[in-house]
């Protein structure tokens, strides 16, 4: 398997682990446990900055801009359900403001990202 198979391979893997933690935050189990929720989003998004930040280093943006389009795209999707998830719990009295605003900066970023691919 050559570089740029295996980085793909990569991308789809980085992407899925994102969305099995999103899967986790939003599970019916956390209901109660917010600060396990505030964690595992925490590991989400260091998990997409840290590939963001690998993405650049290697310059996998050049190589392969179509695959990181879509998973990027894929981000900005896993980020926009769980600001919806984050609201609702908002509503119910808990302080997410901090961790929607920094997925809100986030799906910024990775959308001024795209348009520069």
């Amino acid at each position: 398997m050559n570089f740029l198979c295996k980085a793909q391979a990569y991308l789809n893997s980085v992407v899925s682990t994102v969305n099995s933690l999103a899967e986790i935050v939003m599970s019916n189990e956390l209901n109660d446990n917010i600060e396990a929720q505030y964690k595992t989003v925490g590991t989400l998004l260091e998990l997409e900055q840290a590939t963001s930040e690998f993405i650049s280093e290697i310059g996998l943006d050049s190589e392969l801009p179509q695959a990181i389009s879509i998973s990027k795209r894929k981000f900005m999707n896993i980020n926009k359900r769980l600001i919806r998830h984050l609201e609702k719990i908002q509503l119910q009295g808990y302080h997410f403001e901090n961790v929607i605003s920094t997925l809100k900066l986030e799906n910024n970023t990775l959308k001024e990202e795209i348009h520069f691919l």
